[in-house]
C-alpha cells in the first residue's frame, strides 16, 4: 500500500535523521518521493512476472500432455495451433503491459521532478 509523505517522514524521524531539515533541499524530496513509487512499481512489475511465468509453466506442462495423448498429425497440429494462439496472446498482453507500467512510471517521475522545480522556483 502507498506510504503518504507524512508517513515517510514520521518512519524517517523514528530513526533520528531529522526529516525537515533535510526536505529543505529540492532535489531530496524530489528523490525521496521518486524512490517510494519505483520501490512500488518494482514490487508490482515483479509479482505479475512471476504470475506471467507461473501461468505460461502450466500451459507448456498441458500441451506436452495434450501432445502425448494425440493419435494423429492433425491432432498434434491442432494442439500446436491452439498452444501457439494462446502463448501469443499472453505474451502480447504482458509486453503492452511491461510498456504501460514503464510509462506510467517515467510520467510520475517527470511530474514529481516538475513539482520539485515549481517548489524550487516558489522558494525563491
Amino acid at each position: 500500500m502507498p506510504q503518504s509523505k507524512e508517513e515517510r517522514n514520521q518512519q524517517l524521524n523514528s530513526f533520528g535523521w531529522g526529516v525537515q531539515p533535510m526536505m529543505h533541499t529540492p532535489m531530496l524530496a524530489i528523490f525521496a518521493e521518486m524512490n517510494g513509487t519505483l520501490l512500488e512499481s518494482v514490487a508490482t512489475a515483479q509479482k505479475d512476472w512471476a504470475d506471467f511465468v507461473d501461468r505460461r509453466i502450466k500451459e507448456d506442462v498441458a500441451v506436452s500432455r495434450q501432445l502425448m495423448q494425440c493419435h494423429s498429425l492433425a491432432d498434434m497440429h491442432q494442439v500446436y495451433s491452439r498452444y501457439l494462439a494462446t502463448a501469443f496472446e499472453q505474451y502480447k498482453e504482458q509486453s503492452t503491459k511491461v510498456v504501460q507500467r514503464g510509462q506510467a512510471i517515467a510520467e510520475h517521475v517527470a511530474e514529481a521532478t516538475e513539482n520539485g522545480k515549481e517548489a524550487t522556483r516558489a522558494r525563491h
